[in-house]
């Protein structure tokens, strides 16, 4: 049987090849659903493929059409006074290899605009997006700075503020910052709250928009967040979700004091106080903590020195919606009471991430070298095994993309 095509049908030897045109729409669609490095990949194809990383209506699409990719940002100060955020997915930690972090100068959160020494903070984490809060003691200044992990993208330095200080008795620490994004405006936005006065537990609230560069005085925090009442602490700072924040707080009723979660709606800049779960009576000697996992503000807490409780609010803002969600004994984190003296119970322990199939828990004390993996389906776990050292609870959670300060 004779395969060739006719001679009629041949293409001649000196024709040209009809270029293929490929719209836009169709290279966005299909963009869109590939991961941040293949997408940086595709810069070099065309002008179009380049400015596409940093359209707003691509980066939007992208995000939510995306595989997001669970890391965390891992926060080592080696050497000391260098601040390294090392991008870490998620993945890797639960398989748990002996890691040693690599030592890339682009982790380095380096005075990128400022010659005097000064402090770097990890702020919080929003879609991407990493705030970090720097300040200088000598010029009584701070500023914030936010970063892409996955385009290794820094901010200029914006909400500039030269009045750190009001007096001599405040120092940084009295300072609290929390970030998030608000759905309304469609803006990234930072709440800084701080001590007017101790003694009459007034708290100022001020919100800081990306979007305007602008600081604006908003109400009164309306309780005292545990952070402020501990501030050697870095636990329970404003946890976002859903374009909320969240505090764990306390109202002061006539010399006693009684938790609640405050939240702010960052569109409408008004709060709201969410009851804790009606079980939890027994005051612990280390305060309980407020997180997120699985896009679910959670409570918890140590009980009675033996377990370690979360709970879960199904739905948030419903109070009737608490479920405990684990209680885990601190002989199946392989914590023993040799070591849980009293140094335990003044630290807490945190939940930091729960994999998606909801097979291992992801806990850090400060005590611990390691994170500890707990197994929730044998009841068992293991320590990390990463080198570096890590200062856990300065970590943050985030997703690739290709989000920026707008």
């Amino acid at each position: 049987m004779n395969l060739q095509p006719s001679q009629s049908r041949r293409r001649p030897p000196n024709a040209s090849l009809s270029p293929v045109i490929i719209p836009n729409d169709l290279i966005i669609e299909v963009l869109s659903l590939l991961t941040v490095k293949s997408v940086m990949r595709m810069r070099c194809v065309s002008k179009f493929c380049n400015s596409l990383y940093t359209n707003p209506i691509f980066v939007k699409l992208h995000f939510n059409r995306s595989p997001q990719q669970p890391h965390l940002a891992l926060v080592t100060t080696s050497p000391p006074d260098t601040l390294k955020l090392v991008p870490f997915p998620i993945s890797n930690l639960l398989e748990n290899p002996p890691i040693t972090l690599t030592d890339d100068p682009c982790y380095v959160i380096d005075n990128y605009f400022y010659s005097l020494k000064l402090v770097h903070r990890v702020i919080g984490s929003c879609n991407g997006l990493i705030c970090i809060l720097s300040y200088s003691d000598i010029s009584s200044s701070f500023w914030l700075s936010f970063w892409n992990p996955s385009t290794r993208a820094m901010s200029k330095q914006l909400g500039f503020n030269f009045a750190l200080f009001s007096d001599k008795f405040n120092d940084p620490t009295s300072f609290k910052f929390s970030f998030g994004y608000d759905n309304l405006t469609n803006s990234y936005k930072v709440v800084m709250l701080k001590f007017q006065s101790d003694k009459l537990m007034i708290v100022e609230a001020n919100i800081f928009s990306l979007r305007e560069n602008v600081w604006r005085e908003i109400q009164n925090f309306p309780a005292v967040p545990f952070q402020m009442l501990r501030f050697n602490h870095q636990v329970n700072e404003g946890v976002y979700l859903n374009g909320t924040l969240n505090w764990l707080a306390v109202f002061d009723l006539k010399g006693t004091y009684v938790e609640v979660i405050i939240s702010l709606d960052l569109g409408t800049k008004t709060y709201k106080d969410i009851q804790l779960p009606p079980s939890f009576d027994e005051k612990p000697y280390v305060d309980p903590i407020i997180g997120v996992l699985m896009n679910h503000i959670c409570f918890s807490y140590h009980f009675k020195k033996t377990h370690f409780v979360i709970w879960r609010m199904i739905e948030f803002g419903v109070e009737e919606s608490w479920t405990q969600f684990f209680k885990i004994s601190y002989e199946s984190l392989n914590i023993h009471s040799s070591f849980m003296g009293r140094r335990f119970y003044l630290m807490p322990l945190v939940p930091l991430y729960l994999s998606e199939n909801g097979e291992t828990l992801v806990l850090v004390h400060s005590l611990e070298g390691q994170a500890i993996l707990y197994n929730t389906i044998d009841n068992t776990a293991q320590r990390t095994r990463i080198t570096n050292k890590i200062s856990w609870f300065s970590i943050k959670n985030y997703v690739e993309s290709f989000q920026h300060n707008s």
